[in-house]
């Protein structure tokens, strides 16, 4: 059973994988763009679903910490631009927000865990949840901040625009960084989970950068 759920934990990734690229690269608001990013968030769902079905039925924190935060991106990606595309304006209820928390105590644990607990020999890997656990966290408290703002609930908010960019790009670097982990054995195995991290938030906040100055948000 967890060797099936295995198989199509990686097949579910490697579509991700390809229809993500697809997507980042292509026309942004076309209908590859659009059609590329369906198949990648659905198959991010699924690559969080599996992730969690195989972690629960074999404990492993660290798999289970990298699920929920690809989910959560995932999700944030996908709900902010349909923020962007709603019709009329709207204040969102708890219910709106209770994926927010529910992410907040995610992103807690991902960067109290290694400190609390020490796994032999992973010490290194385990330490890279607070890595995470650190962006999660910082991006967390943000969207709790715009969620608080009903002003930011109103048709075509350009601001969604740019956390679409940043919470759909995060997904595919944690995609990317556990195909790397998963595929490429080096000495120093800690830098295949902080390097596509790093250059990828460099690339986010420059695509971010230039959107901005292309939508002319301030």
């Amino acid at each position: 059973m967890y060797k099936a759920i295995l198989i199509i934990h990686i097949i579910v990734g490697a579509v991700a994988l390809l229809s993500g690229l697809v997507a980042i690269v292509s026309a942004k608001g076309k209908r590859v763009h659009n059609t590329a990013g369906k198949v990648y968030y659905i198959s991010m769902y699924g690559i969080a679903l599996s992730a969690l079905i195989m972690t629960l039925m074999r404990f492993n924190p660290f798999l289970l910490s990298i699920a929920i935060f690809s989910f959560y991106m995932t999700y944030g990606g996908k709900q902010a631009i349909d923020n962007w595309r709603m019709k009329q304006a709207y204040v969102p209820t708890p219910r709106h927000k209770l994926p927010l928390y529910f992410a907040l105590l995610t992103s807690l644990f991902m960067v109290v865990f290694p400190f609390v607990v020490t796994v032999p020999g992973h010490q290194s890997v385990v330490r890279v949840l607070t890595f995470f656990g650190l962006i999660m966290l910082l991006m967390v408290v943000k969207d709790i901040k715009m969620y608080n703002d009903a002003a930011n609930f109103v048709p075509r908010n350009k601001q969604w625009l740019l956390m679409h960019i940043a919470k759909m790009g995060g997904a595919y670097i944690a995609t990317f960084t556990a195909f790397l982990v998963n595929n490429v054995s080096i000495p120093q195995g800690w830098i295949l989970w902080i390097a596509p991290g790093i250059v990828g938030s460099v690339l986010i906040t420059r695509a971010s950068k230039k959107w901005a100055r292309k939508l002319k948000i301030a």
